[in-house]
């Protein structure tokens, strides 16, 4: 067993899997003062600078967009499905695709093979035109340095390539003149998607070059600087555009990781973007053409590179590669062992990747982001990847993480804090009940080690903070009244001072150390995949003894890691991912994840801390909610803790506007006894303080979002600035107005910092 007295105090961004989430909210500066009576002022006023930034969407150029390309004599059809038609060019096997339902075409490439193409030198005239480009690690004996070298299929004279027709498609089988790598691609039409696959057992290595990724078709619907209007839709938060602009507006190329930097090979970048939904778009036309890219597997070793029209490259494209290997530092010493330093080397073993990309091409109304985001609900609900829980006797409610107790570090012995009994919870709720606001309720910290303390099993209630009795009328009270409370746990994460078996349950980096992370005061260990699941069990069974039948589960909805206890048979993160998948879907209890990837989705009742804006880099010109109205009718959305907010208005106008509920941290006690414990940036939670806020919130959204319950948004219009209209499928329009003005249509008038709900 591992116990740490060593505590350490780094100012630093706490690991959010603290509370079970991936989430960048900004908990606030700590200072001396927590749980004041004044909250911060409510009524932001808002300019039409603030309001025409990246942090909201603008107004859409509907310019016709007509055919760019057409398809050339030299290509053949070789497929056809209800929607489209797919041409393909033997020898590159770049593609076209006409959709029949509009005439519009799509193209991989800008030309044919023969064609001189402007703009582009030979280097990237074989990346355009070749249908696979990989890169490949070249590794210097003279130096010891690996360096990345990328081959385009075209690049090679050497090259070779054979192929055949298949159903509605081809499959072509490559091999690559300079690195002697293989592999087969597999182009067809499946009804409405554009299916393009590489199986991972296609792949083979010569004996010099070894494979890092690959990418398919990167230039497919690539647009020559602001030629036409349109944009590149990235999945980043609640949703990001990059509208076509003039060459050299933007120069920083991007590459976006789905579910996060594997961190057991490389670390996580500060502020790493939220991407939970492997999807992503480019739009040719708004509101005439485009299309949506969904990765269908492999996306655990997939990012998202996008690329803005520079002088040298004077196109927008984008294009999901492909990871295989990667390098990482492995030390030659202890010291370098323990700072993290070491020689750079490769993966020995391959990620078990298995590259599926989905195109479905848009047409008219549904070329757009709302479109976008509609389409890939059907997608997932079409492919059980989420399950629709709402209907028409659901409810808007709140939700509330709720700390029952946590330890302080003591001279001598540590102090247990009890921040909220269950007494004290049940007087929560049943004054919020007595108003009317529904809530869904999680109880952290429940065990008498305190929340950061409690160790990889889930224990029981501790007797100081309340009895059974007390325990079993918190539960029938909550189930008597519609309330849905869970218990929390945490089976992937685990605190310094908690009990837990160095060597049997803590994952290992694929340079043999721990996985760790540090934290305020302690460190946190992440867990094996087969323990995770084997705790998890065990956990579930001891809560339903106690009568606790509804489970939050802290950081496996949003933490994927690899493990390389074995060296020899590491479990990468698709393996990761099966084994998560395989136990949840034997467990038939309500489950509450925090901030879910897209592979968990189906097993959580609600989706929590849904993102209410993007990273908002400098290359993105809009701010949508692509992400909650992916979810829009099939399940509550909530948002971030609004404690925190710094703009309380302007948060429940989103909220509004992207039909999300409010979330709050709550405890009975001030927030100031946190100070000097692992939960020191929750700075104000105390229900005394905030009770007066949460019923204003419920009131302001209720009328809205009551109105839409079980809908789903079909359009969503830019008006003016900082003025949208939102449509739902069952006819309701929700009108919001971020600015300070009064807004007036004919039969109503919408007040400023508000909305108006016309049927």
């Amino acid at each position: 067993m591992y116990s740490s007295k060593n505590i350490k105090r780094l100012m630093i961004v706490l690991v959010a899997s603290i509370f079970g989430l991936l989430s960048f909210t900004v908990f606030g500066s700590v200072g001396s003062t927590y749980d004041v009576d004044i909250l911060p002022v409510q009524d932001n006023l808002l300019d039409e600078t603030y309001l025409s930034s990246n942090q909201f969407t603008q107004i859409d150029d509907l310019s016709v967009v007509n055919n760019f390309l057409d398809v050339p004599a030299t290509y053949l059809q070789v497929g056809e499905s209800d929607s489209y038609i797919l041409y393909m060019e033997e020898e590159s096997f770049a593609i076209r695709v006409l959709n029949k339902v509009d005439g519009f075409i799509y193209g991989s490439s800008i030309s044919t093979l023969d064609d001189n193409l402007s703009n582009f030198n030979t280097t990237w005239e074989g990346i355009v035109n070749s249908c696979v480009t990989i890169k490949y690690y070249s590794y210097n004996k003279k130096t010891g340095i690996y360096t990345t070298v990328e081959e385009s299929f075209l690049n090679n004279p050497e090259s070779v390539a054979s192929y055949e027709l298949i159903d509605e498609g081809f499959e072509a089988n490559l091999t690559f003149g300079e690195s002697d790598i293989s592999l087969t691609l597999r182009v067809y039409l499946d009804d409405d998607y554009l299916v393009v696959e590489v199986p991972n057992d296609s792949i083979q290595e010569g004996d010099t070059y070894k494979l890092r990724s690959l990418k398919t078709y990167p230039f497919l619907g690539a647009v020559y600087g602001n030629s036409i209007p349109g944009y590149i839709f990235v999945p980043d938060g609640s949703g990001a555009l990059i509208r076509y602009q003039e060459i050299d507006v933007n120069k920083d190329i991007y590459e976006f990781r789905y579910f996060g930097q594997d961190n057991s090979i490389q670390n996580t970048l500060d502020r790493e973007p939220v991407l939970a939904f492997p999807v992503s778009g480019m739009v040719l036309g708004i509101n005439q053409h485009g299309f949506i890219s969904i990765v269908e597997d492999g996306a655990e070793f997939a990012s998202l590179n996008v690329f803005p029209a520079k002088r040298n490259l004077k196109y927008y494209y984008t294009y999901n590669e492909f990871v295989y290997r990667s390098l990482y530092q492995t030390p030659l010493s202890e010291s370098e062992a323990e700072s993290g330093s070491g020689r750079l080397v490769i993966q020995e073993n391959t990620n078990s990747c298995n590259v599926v990309l989905k195109y479905m091409f848009l047409d008219g109304m549904d070329a757009n982001y709302v479109g976008m985001a509609n389409n890939y609900q059907d997608y997932l609900v079409d492919n059980n990847l989420v399950v629709d829980n709402v209907d028409d006797s659901s409810f808007v409610s709140i939700f509330l993480d709720v700390i029952g107790s946590e330890t302080k570090k003591g001279f001598i012995f540590d102090e247990y804090l009890e921040m909220t009994t269950l007494s004290e919870l049940q007087v929560i709720l049943e004054e919020l009940n007595n108003q009317s606001i529904k809530s869904k309720v999680v109880y952290k910290g429940f065990t008498s080690d305190g929340f950061t303390s409690s160790g990889l099993w889930a224990g029981s209630v501790s007797n100081r903070l309340g009895t059974k009795s007390e325990l079993n009328s918190l539960i029938n009270f909550t189930e008597n009244n519609n309330i849905d409370l869970y218990f929390y746990f945490d089976p992937m994460m685990v605190y310094e001072d908690a009990s837990f078996n160095l060597y049997k349950d803590i994952a290992r980096r694929i340079n043999q150390n721990l996985y760790q992370e540090t934290g305020f005061t302690k460190d946190q260990y992440y867990i094996t995949p087969e323990r995770v699941v084997e705790v998890l069990g065990d956990s579930i069974n001891k809560l339903i003894e106690g009568n606790m039948e509804n489970f939050a589960i802290g950081s496996l909805g949003n933490t994927l890691y690899s493990d390389y206890n074995d060296k020899d048979n590491p479990i990468d993160r698709s393996e990761a991912i099966d084994i998560y998948q395989t136990k949840l879907a034997d467990i038939n209890q309500n489950i509450l994840m925090y901030q879910n990837n897209l592979y968990l989705l189906r097993y959580s009742d609600s989706y929590l801390m849904m993102p209410m804006t993007s990273s908002r880099y400098r290359i993105y010109t809009d701010t949508v909610p692509f992400s909650s109205y992916v979810l829009s009718g099939l399940l509550d959305t909530y948002s971030p803790y609004q404690n925190f907010s710094s703009s309380s208005k302007v948060e429940l106008l989103k909220m509004v506007d992207y039909g999300v509920y409010p979330s709050y941290i709550l405890t009975n006690e001030t927030a100031y006894a946190l100070q000097n414990t692992e939960l020191r940036q929750i700075y104000s939670s105390s229900y005394n303080t905030w009770k007066t806020k949460i019923k204003n919130d419920y009131e302001f959204i209720y009328k809205a979002l009551n109105s839409i319950i079980n809908a789903k948004v079909i359009s969503r219009s830019y008006e003016d600035i900082g003025v949208y209209k939102i449509s739902y499928s069952n006819g309701v329009d929700i009108y919001v107005n971020y600015t300070n003005d009064q807004i007036t249509y004919p039969g109503f008038i919408i007040e400023p910092l508000s909305y108006k709900v016309v049927e």
